[in-house]
């Protein structure tokens, strides 16, 4: 009896053991059955013939869906073109405000800036040679022949308005309509040897639809005669250029004019006093080397002069950072130093060095010379109020 009762609790685990392995059995089993079936679905579903009209429902709906989200997108970036544009707008309307330009003269200036379909309008305003190109396309659209005397006479007042008459010499020439008068050049007539007249002569008047010259000696000229130009601006450059006889008369001739005009040399820039203050680092090779701040005191299209704490030799490689008004931001500008003047007469503790620009500078160099336009027309507004 004791034996039996000791065995009981044996047969009672094994029972317990027989019972959940036969569960788990059964749950395994059931797991099995519903993965069978999972998969014959799937296969089902992949060697299902779908019909043609199927096919062509589901693909239509793909193709519509594209389109649609390819609309939104292109109605999307166009909303934020616009709202780009619309803020450029409103950008120029503030800077023509500056030059107190009338809505007359707004609204003309406006008509060229959109027949040439310009993406960044103030650049009409800040640009003689924008400006000039706009004017180019302007004029072939609305036939600058048969345009009122009154309206061209309006368009050469707003070059003035604009300061963009006289040009300053720190912007190179791009078309005759530039020519400011008193200018002397030589002419060639013809064009090609042997030459008639040769000479040089004076810029008498230059309007919108042409220009005039004093005339040389020697025969008359026949209309249509092409003369080989040659015009030279101190401080700049020679520009050597052809333009057509339209007439001979009353001891002038009468011009069309060039916008193809050949700068032949390098300009000596124009220098601008400034006070801009600059990071200077030392270049040693690739490795860079000391860093100190001084100031920039004087600039051009060329070069620059600082005042710095410490005195540098001649041929020092440096790297400049400095944020130019208006203009943005001028990062990692290689220079060299050119010359190293004396003492800063503001401040004799700092030494005044002269650098040139180093490298592919183009874009910086730009941004440099607009920023010498625009504070040498802003100094001329000045000084004119």
């Amino acid at each position: 009896m004791r034996s039996i009762l000791y065995k009981f609790p044996f047969f009672a685990v094994m029972l317990n053991t027989v019972a959940f392995a036969q569960a788990t059995h059964q749950r395994t089993a059931d797991s099995i059955n519903a993965y069978d079936q999972f998969m014959s679905s799937v296969r089902q579903a992949f060697e299902k013939d779908f019909s043609t009209a199927s096919i062509i429902i589901l693909v239509s709906v793909i193709i519509l869906v594209v389109i649609a989200v390819v609309f939104y997108e292109v109605r999307r970036a166009n909303r934020v073109k616009q709202e780009l544009l619309a803020l450029a707008w409103r950008k120029f309307e503030f800077s023509a405000q500056k030059f107190k330009l009338d809505q007359s003269s707004i609204a003309l200036l406006k008509d060229i800036a959109l027949e040439s379909s310009l993406q960044d309008p103030d650049s009409i305003i800040r640009s003689p040679n924008v400006f000039e190109n706009s004017l180019e396309k302007y004029y072939k659209s609305k036939k600058i022949e048969s345009m009122p005397k009154e309206k061209l006479a309006e368009i050469r007042n707003l070059r003035k308005a604009m300061n963009f008459l006289p040009l300053s010499r720190e912007i190179a020439f791009t078309s005759t309509r530039q020519f400011a008068s008193g200018e002397r050049c030589l002419a060639q007539i013809p064009e090609n040897e042997p030459a008639t007249h040769k000479g040089m002569c004076q810029i008498l008047d230059s309007e919108e639809l042409n220009w005039t010259i004093t005339r040389l000696e020697g025969p008359e000229v026949p209309a249509g005669t092409w003369v080989s130009m040659n015009f030279t601006r101190p401080g700049d450059a020679e520009y050597t250029f052809r333009a057509q006889v339209l007439r001979d008369s009353n001891e002038k001739l009468v011009l069309s004019h060039a916008n193809r005009l050949n700068r032949a040399q390098q300009r000596n820039w124009v220098r601008i006093d400034v006070k801009i203050s600059v990071e200077v680092t030392q270049i040693d090779g690739d490795n860079a080397g000391d860093i100190f701040f001084g100031k920039i005191i004087d600039m051009s299209g060329g070069g620059l002069g600082m005042a710095l704490p410490v005195k540098l030799q001649n041929g020092a490689n440096l790297k400049l950072n400095f944020a130019l008004p208006g203009h943005g931001q001028v990062d990692k500008l290689l220079v060299k130093v050119v010359r190293v003047a004396g003492q800063y007469s503001n401040d004799p503790s700092k030494t005044v060095h002269s650098v040139a620009f180093e490298g592919e500078i183009r874009a910086i160099q730009e941004q440099i010379i607009q920023y010498i336009f625009e504070k040498q027309r802003q100094d001329s507004m000045v000084r004119h109020s």
